[in-house]
């Protein structure tokens, strides 16, 4: 998927301001017509341009700083319509419905979930193995964005209980505090950000109803415009909404308006297997649930499906090299 002209306008003015030779940049990677919103820029540059701004910068904290400056406008419709929703739960559910309505890694390399978890909200940060070098700097650039963007949504910042992430502390840890308000806990199995649920429901400064359906109308046909090729991100809430009984390839593929031969395909091409979705969707359940305290390992199971205890514990082993009980104890 490509990334839209106008993240990449700021990527470029932000770099700029810490000392990176944009010009030099721009010329490297072939980077025209920038000053046209409807130019975008393929995957392959987009991580090139971060490859390369870390080096130039020789920054280890850069993903912290691009999260927690990232400019409002990189977002367009999108930010307009969470901004304009009733409650932050409501501004929550669409930013993640939407999730990668702005390109890069969101939506794709990294799935963001929420739930409510006893008593509080918890964004899961769910990663595939394709970011390489850029693992950290897209998570801790997720993060601090959360924080960024629901103070826009709030209008004061986002009051964070705990923070759980799943790599050993960076060089630059210490930055954390200033930024998430607490001291996070490395080497967790699971990535997730915690903040007090009782702000969920609270009316939201710049609640506009009527502006919240314009501007959702113009993030779906974007979504669609968008999003059309990509057919395992369209699977992906016919899954979730029920993971114990996903529909079978040929119920999918007629939600789809395709054969079960072309859905198979098509996936294929985008490099996934139809029960690796499936299995997808369910690990990333079971990570979230089992972080909850008043759910049992039984209760998990049969919320994904698995008649027995055994077949839970097998599978989730097999996604994350340990048992349901051992993950739960280095949550600890």
């Amino acid at each position: 998927m490509n990334t839209d002209a106008r993240y990449i306008i700021w990527l470029l003015d932000f770099l700029a301001g810490q000392g990176v030779d944009t010009r030099a940049l721009c010329a490297a990677h072939d980077l025209k017509d920038l000053e046209s919103l409807d130019t975008s820029i393929s995957q392959a540059t987009h991580r090139a341009l971060l490859g390369e701004a870390l080096q130039l910068t020789d920054d280890s904290g850069l993903g912290l700083k691009l999260g927690h400056q990232r400019s409002l406008a990189t977002y367009d419709q999108l930010a307009y319509l969470m901004m304009s929703c009733s409650t932050l739960r409501e501004a929550i559910e669409t930013g993640l419905k939407y999730q990668n309505y702005p390109g890069r890694f969101s939506g794709q390399s990294i799935i963001t979930t929420f739930s409510e978890i006893d008593g509080q909200g918890c964004f899961q940060v769910n990663v595939k193995e394709d970011l390489g070098a850029l693992r950290l700097l897209a998570i801790e650039e997720l993060l601090s964005n959360i924080i960024a963007t629901t103070r826009w949504v709030l209008g004061r910042p986002l009051p964070v209980t705990r923070l759980r992430c799943d790599y050993s502390p960076p060089p630059h840890a210490e930055d954390y505090l200033a930024i998430f308000g607490c001291e996070p806990r490395f080497e967790a199995p699971v990535i997730q950000l915690f903040f007090d649920a009782a702000m969920l429901d609270a009316p939201l400064p710049n609640a506009s109803p009527q502006s919240a359906r314009l501007y959702e109308a113009m993030c779906e046909e974007q979504s669609i415009r968008r999003q059309g090729g990509n057919v395992a991100w369209r699977l992906w809430p016919l899954i979730v909404e029920d993971p114990a009984n996903p529909p079978g390839m040929t119920a999918a593929a007629e939600v789809l308006c395709c054969s079960p031969r072309t859905l198979r395909r098509r996936l294929q091409s985008e490099g996934w297997q139809y029960q690796q979705i499936i299995d997808r969707v369910r690990e990333i359940h079971a990570r979230r649930a089992l972080s909850d305290p008043t759910l049992s390992v039984t209760e998990v199971a049969l919320q994904l499906g698995y008649a027995d205890h055994s077949g839970f514990l097998k599978a989730f082993k097999k996604w994350t090299g340990m048992t349901p009980r051992a993950f739960r104890r280095r949550l600890v």
